[in-house]
């Protein structure tokens, strides 16, 4: 809600500029968590994000996820008591789970009719060769080919007077304290896209009613088959969609399986996920950060020109960077310290060794039998933790996932296999079958790596991070 005493224009501009001039500084924010008003100059009058009374565009399932004891701290603020810009904004960050969420107040804007809206993260000036949003747009992770452009197309329209919030999570990268603001930015994109139909195992539907991520710019949506993840930030998220599953690129089989995966994570166990954050909110013990894997073709229009902050968007210097010679603009961070949990360097190695043997004579297709035993080489990657929470880390746990073993699945217990989105998983270090079935088996490997962030003043063992790797099967 925005109320206003008198009609003196407070607004700096009509838009946000693309280039913020001079390194603008973070203003203060206070006890944000208790905040029923937005700092604003006298006579303007804007409700927080988590008010009663404040239209909202995003979900109520991290509405109150906001307590400082949680570690949320302000990264960027534009809101204070002197001028107001237009479409204010701010954005804070989860230490304890590496989540960077922006919230932004439209107040003004130029919009065509839309239904969707499309906000995403991109790193510049130059191509700088960064992890930083690897863990965003895809749950199975490729280390060897990094994240440089992210999009998110959300349920929602732009709409006068509402709040909205966009919610990323931000890989741990060590080279950005040895890397300056001339060197890479963060660039922070909210526009509108028109989407009329999409289509989905080769049927068409005619609304997308889940937050889809995919390392695409936004001008690439409608070209190709697009891959990326469903995103879920709680279980209420997964129960609409049981008799809509096709509205987010899922089977009614993989909507299932995520909601087994989402009960089974927060309460400690790692099943039918390989991309997500459980629990870490003292304020809805149900909310999680989940990436699942789909795909989707989309028909529409993206306008890239109407946007609020038009791609490549607004830049942000990031946190944990040196200062350079100020040649870039960009927003000053009031957070100082590398952002992101966790990390690895160079991708994983699986060795491979196959035998076989027979269990009668004379040998005979029906008694001939491969054993695959698979073995993690720990020396072929360095697992990286953030300095400000690796002596929090606890129960570290490193398994071998082997990804759509189509050959082999009549040959396993179903009972062991795993949905995660349209992928096919066994969690196993060995297998037995028979030979002619793996003679014509190529087994494709990941790493799943779990561990809880245990911080100080939290409940239990505090978050879940869950994280899936691809690795190279090496034949020993």
């Amino acid at each position: 809600m925005v109320t206003s005493g008198c009609k003196k224009d407070f607004h700096s501009s009509s838009l946000i500029s693309v280039n913020a001039k001079d390194s603008i500084h973070t203003y203060p924010l206070g006890n944000w968590e208790n905040l029923d008003f937005m700092p604003t100059p006298s006579g303007i009058q804007i409700l927080s994000p988590w008010a009663s009374g404040a239209v909202r565009g995003f979900s109520s399932d991290i509405l109150y996820d906001i307590k400082q004891s949680d570690g949320w701290v302000l990264v960027y603020n534009t809101f204070n008591t002197n001028i107001l810009q237009h479409n204010p904004w701010f954005a804070l960050y989860n230490q304890y789970r590496g989540l960077l969420r922006i919230y932004m107040f439209v107040d003004d804007v130029n919009s065509l009719p839309s239904t969707y809206l499309t906000s995403g993260l991109n790193l510049g000036p130059n191509a700088n060769n960064s992890s930083m949003l690897n863990f965003i747009g895809q749950d199975l992770i490729d280390v060897s080919q990094n994240n440089t452009t992210v999009t998110k197309i959300e349920p929602t329209q732009i709409a006068i007077n509402t709040w909205y919030a966009s919610q990323f999570e931000i890989a741990y990268d060590p080279n950005i304290t040895n890397t300056s603001t001339d060197q890479i930015n963060l660039n922070w994109f909210f526009q509108w896209t028109n989407i009329s139909t999409f289509q989905f195992s080769g049927d068409q539907y005619g609304t997308i009613n889940g937050i889809i991520s995919t390392p695409s710019q936004p001008s690439n949506l409608f070209s190709n088959l697009l891959k990326g993840t469903f995103e879920a930030t709680g279980i209420q998220a997964i129960d609409k969609y049981k008799n809509i599953p096709t509205s987010i690129g899922l089977s009614a089989k993989a909507v299932s399986a995520v909601e087994t995966g989402l009960t089974s994570g927060l309460s400690g166990v790692v099943n039918n996920v390989f991309n997500a954050i459980f629990g870490g909110s003292s304020s809805n013990t149900q909310e999680v950060n989940l990436s699942i894997n789909t795909q989707i073709q989309l028909r529409g229009t993206s306008s890239e020109n109407g946007g609020i902050i038009p791609y490549p968007g607004l830049g942000f210097f990031i946190p944990g960077t040196t200062l350079g010679n100020m040649a870039i603009d960009g927003y000053m961070p009031a957070y100082r310290l590398p952002m992101g949990i966790f990390n690895i360097a160079a991708k994983p190695t699986v060795h491979l060794v196959k035998n076989t043997y027979s269990t009668g004579t004379p040998q005979t297709i029906d008694n001939t039998f491969t054993n695959f035993n698979f073995k993690i080489d720990d020396n072929s990657f360095n697992k990286i933790f953030n300095p400000l929470v690796s002596s929090y880390v606890t129960n570290y746990n490193e398994s071998i996932v082997l990804i759509n073993p189509i050959p082999i699945i009549p040959y396993i217990d179903s009972t062991q296999l795993e949905t995660i989105g349209n992928i096919t998983a066994l969690q196993t270090n060995y297998l037995s079958v028979p030979s002619f079935v793996g003679a014509r088996y190529s087994p494709t490997a990941a790493i799943r790596i779990s561990f809880n962030v245990k911080f100080p003043g939290c409940s239990g063992n505090g978050p879940l991070i869950v994280k899936t790797f691809l690795a190279n099967v090496v034949n020993n």
